[in-house]
């Protein structure tokens, strides 16, 4: 009950409606706990994250593991075990070398199309949203907009493809950019020359426009330069 009000542990973040805090959870595990207020609909936000987590995790995908849920008078709070990791993917993506980052890539293209392909999309799929554990493998966050759909609406994949290439590190070449787009356009069997040019223009449209976007709480992002 102390996490609807107060300060659990450790800000983490802190936007309009929502904060984020790391704090002690049972056994010695540590949990992130966000909390949604500002009524019913914020309140939801909430058990919508702590479902897609459950969901994604029986279907196999690498996300935080959800711990409880719990809303009460416009409040809504979410935990989940934290994710001990040193860097995002995006930071070490700017420092891999050419085997590791191929490697992260290879990774990163299979964490995609399996949100994909079973009718999910992510909406910040930024990379900073992907960790890097101690294992080396990728752990998605921030799953809070994350939807699946009934049907398949493939600009909301093309959303997604944007966020990730506006957000790769310089250090990423052009030539592994294009390769990563290819393979994923294979993996959703995108076969037609004309389908594949189409969905790839609108994912340059896409970046264009995120590339124009001003953050609301002040993140740091591609906007400063650094995609």
């Amino acid at each position: 009950m102390e996490c609807l009000r107060g300060e659990p542990g450790e800000v983490l973040r802190r936007v309009p409606g929502r904060e984020t805090f790391l704090v002690e959870g049972s056994d010695g595990v540590a949990w992130v706990v966000k909390r949604y207020s500002g009524g019913a609909r914020a309140a939801g936000a909430a058990r919508r994250e702590f479902e897609a987590l459950e969901e994604l995790a029986r279907a196999g995908l690498a996300v935080p593991p959800a711990v409880a849920c719990l809303e009460q008078g416009g409040v809504g709070v979410l935990a989940m075990e934290h994710v001990v990791h040193e860097q995002s993917l995006r930071e070490a993506l700017a420092v891999a070398e050419g085997g590791e980052r191929a490697l992260l890539l290879e990774r990163l293209l299979g964490m995609v199309l399996g949100l994909h392909t079973r009718g999910w999309h992510h909406r910040d799929l930024y990379l900073h949203h992907v960790l890097v554990d101690e294992r080396g493998e990728l752990v998605l966050i921030d799953l809070g907009r994350a939807r699946r759909l009934r049907w398949t609406r493939r600009r909301w994949f093309a959303k997604d493809l944007a966020a990730l290439l506006l957000w790769t590190p310089s250090e990423v070449s052009e030539c592994a950019r294009l390769r990563f787009l290819a393979r994923y356009m294979d993996g959703m069997e995108m076969l037609s020359r004309r389908e594949r040019r189409r969905f790839a223009l609108d994912i340059v449209r896409r970046c264009a426009r995120l590339a124009r976007h001003r953050p609301r709480h002040g993140e740091a992002g591609a906007w400063e330069g650094g995609a």
